[in-house]
């Protein structure tokens, strides 16, 4: 087996969750042995384009693959976290360099060994090293790198929570429990933290993701410009201005363009996707729109979205039962006012 050295670094949504379902998901793999982990460290991206800061590390890895079957492993391991390669250097879920690769040399279209940047990067120098044996043929040339950089204290800190996300929503509530008045440590609360951490990451999924991938489109043989239409969706989101539940319906319709339709389940997915996250009745709307005129490019697009908000029922005017409706409208649902009522008419 060879030993491989890995980079990786994210800096969207809950970045320390992101790294470790891509250490989780290489190590799931029977051709793969996770070795050893680095500490994770927060820096500053590069590249010029303006973004959050990277939560990095590095992974050591024993493995039987060959270093294109690897690439494709790891390739997977991005797409499945969601990584989207549209600008370079941009943020990304999560980003998994091949920096070593045994004592092997290759320069091929696909993949440089070693990582042509390995040397120019502290943010892979330094978690590298920590996990680096003395022995690697790399390891004085990776110290002396290390030690040629000024000011490499500020270049590179570890992060304030290495110890992952949920432990960090833990500690944050058992710190909230006991402002407001609570014990954390009375039997009904001793498990509320852990509650929270786990609900926090199944709601807030899409933190910091802007667009959808989780769809497939299909070639309509007939070509007709029939509208398309699911009603009644359900979903549940948490209201950005006082962290509280709103949830109810939603109703998609859209007119295909040169018989290019979507699956129909991936209708839902989508409300999923764009609910998933601290949000307003009024963005989810346009955020369905603006995804599917993305994803499709039909004539038009429709939503309407029926809501109920705890913000209104259990605090402030106190109005319980009460319906938010709002209502989006795109390319010819907009132009033309009768399939718009047809729409309309439907619900």
């Amino acid at each position: 087996m060879q030993d491989v050295y890995l980079s990786l670094g994210s800096n969207i949504g809950n970045r320390e969750l992101y790294l470790h379902k891509a250490i989780e998901m290489l190590g799931n793999d029977p051709q793969i042995l996770i070795d050893k982990v680095a500490d994770f460290y927060e820096t500053s991206p590069v590249g010029g384009v303006k973004q959050r800061s990277f939560i990095n590390t590095a992974v050591k890895i024993a493995t039987n693959d060959e270093p294109l079957q690897l690439l494709d492993k790891i390739h997977q391991i991005e797409a499945d976290l969601q990584r989207v390669r549209t600008v370079h250097w941009g943020p990304r879920t999560v980003d998994i360099d091949i920096i070593f690769f045994g004592t092997q040399e290759t320069q091929i279209d696909k993949l440089t060994i070693p990582h042509p940047e390995a040397f120019n990067r502290l943010f892979v120098l330094i978690p590298i090293k920590q996990i680096m044996d003395h022995d690697s043929p790399y390891y004085a040339k990776v110290t002396q790198k290390i030690d040629q950089f000024p000011d490499k204290d500020q270049l590179i800190a570890k992060s304030n929570h290495p110890d992952s996300y949920k432990e960090s929503i833990k500690r944050s509530v058992t710190n909230l429990l006991s402002t407001i008045g609570e014990d954390p440590n009375r039997p009904g609360l001793l498990e509320t933290p852990d509650r929270v951490a786990r609900m926090y990451g199944e709601i807030f999924a899409s933190t910091g993701l802007d667009d959808f991938q989780d769809y497939k489109l299909f070639d309509d043989p007939n070509k007709d410009s029939k509208m398309v239409m699911i009603k009644n969706i359900p979903f549940y989101s948490m209201c950005e201005h006082h962290m509280m539940p709103f949830w109810g319906k939603v109703n998609v319709g859209y007119l295909p363009k040169n018989g290019k339709i979507i699956g129909l389940s991936k209708i839902p997915r989508l409300v999923d996707f764009v609910s998933h996250k601290l949000s307003l009745q009024e963005k989810i709307t346009d955020d369905i729109v603006s995804q599917m005129n993305k994803i499709l490019a039909p004539q038009g697009v429709a939503v309407v979205v029926d809501a109920r908000h705890m913000c209104v029922e259990m605090r402030g005017v106190k109005k319980t039962g009460s319906i938010t409706r709002t209502t989006k409208f795109s390319g010819i649902f907009e132009e033309n006012s009768a399939l718009r009522h047809e729409f309309l008419q439907s619900l």
